[in-house]
């Protein structure tokens, strides 16, 4: 298999698996907005400017650069994690923007370890997404593409933020225990901890 045709398939299969997961846009029962609503319609919409110049630029390519093994790292962890975060979310996963009216603290699998995991899968993903498209994509592709991902990563902060504020009003000390046990985005705390036991 040329190198080529193998990075595009495996980018492909990747980015198809995380695009799959991040649409689950069903409203379920219970669910309150973070953010006004039409903000979070924005973010759907604006998210479709990357992952289309990003298939077009894997369509197009025609030579690797030593950079593109990363690029590839950084999409398969970030839609692993998306993939981990949801199987332990379960029936407690909203889409971005929302959350349950009534949560539930998820402390085990990969929320052991990352306090917000789905978050931190997305900005892997988009990171290699990114650095594929600056490597090998015209500038005229590339700026849209990092417009969008200025939205995209300030309206996830944001929504990480209202929702760690949301879960410390309901959860009260439980969740304050996690959050001061498990840090947002790294496996760093956790770790720490357990080295000075």
């Amino acid at each position: 298999m040329e190198p080529v045709f193998a990075f595009q398939f495996f980018q492909a299969v990747v980015a198809l698996t995380f695009a799959v997961l991040i649409a689950d846009f069903r409203r379920k029962a219970g669910m309150v907005p973070l953010i006004n609503e039409k903000w979070t319609s924005v973010l759907q919409l604006v998210l479709l400017a990357p992952l289309f110049v990003y298939s077009y630029t894997l369509l197009t390519l025609n030579a690797l650069s030593p950079f593109d093994l990363s690029s590839f790292g950084l999409t398969f962890l970030g839609t692993f994690i998306v993939v981990k975060a949801k199987w332990d979310l379960a029936r407690h996963h909203t889409w971005t923007g929302f959350c349950l009216d009534t949560p539930k603290l998820v402390s085990h699998g990969i929320y052991s370890y990352i306090r917000h995991p789905l978050y931190a899968g997305v900005y892997l993903f988009v990171s290699g997404l990114m650095l594929t498209v600056t490597l090998h994509a015209s500038w005229y592709l590339i700026v849209p593409v990092g417009l969008a991902l200025v939205y995209i990563f300030s309206f996830l902060a944001v929504s990480a933020s209202r929702e760690t504020k949301r879960l410390e009003k309901k959860l009260g000390q439980e969740f304050t225990e996690y959050k001061n046990q498990v840090h947002f985005c790294l496996p760093l705390r956790k770790y720490a901890k357990q080295e000075q036991s």
